[in-house]
């Protein structure tokens, strides 16, 4: 064997050891890292956009056709309303804080109004210059926020009304 064949051979096998050294059988359950503990339980996880049915998010806004576009840790709806159209958000984060979306709505240079949804610590935030955009945040197993967006007209519903009666739809069903 020559040199050059005899080194290709050693990192050949050097890598071979490498690699079956790498794998390796951990039990029990993975956890992310500075995730919640194992004891924490998220009975409604993956349920979450169905906190409040379609009929009812579509009534709240005056609709009279709704189709729902996007689910996941945020789920959006978009309502034919007779003025227009109304796109509606909703989000629920665990492992969130309202002081923390509080900040966020700061910085975005928000108008946050303290409000109170079924007893909950909550605010409400408007977009600088946007009547027609409103947004209710309440602390409520992490925190849950609605948005409500009038889309092409004026016309549509109070979004701030909506907002605040979609989350006390959330919590209501969910107590």
């Amino acid at each position: 064997m020559n040199r050059r064949t005899g080194s290709r051979w050693m990192i050949a096998v050097a890598a071979i050891f490498v690699l079956v050294g790498c794998g390796t059988t951990v039990t029990g359950k993975p956890t992310a890292a500075g995730g919640p503990s194992p004891s924490t339980q998220f009975d409604k996880l993956l349920h979450e956009c169905d906190a409040v049915s379609d009929e009812e998010i579509s009534s709240t806004v005056g609709g009279n056709d709704i189709e729902r576009y996007f689910l996941g840790a945020i789920c959006m709806w978009d309502v034919s309303v007779p003025s227009g159209r109304v796109d509606v958000t909703f989000a629920w984060f665990e492992n969130n804080s309202l002081a923390h979306e509080r900040d966020v709505a700061g910085q975005l240079q928000y108008d946050v109004t303290d409000v109170k949804i079924k007893g909950a610590s909550a605010f409400q935030a408007l977009r600088p210059g946007n009547p027609a955009a409103c947004g209710v945040t309440v602390n409520y197993s992490g925190v849950i926020t609605w948005w409500v967006q009038s889309v092409g007209s004026a016309n549509g519903p109070d979004p701030c009304e909506a907002a605040r009666e979609l989350a006390e739809l959330t919590m209501n069903r969910n107590l």
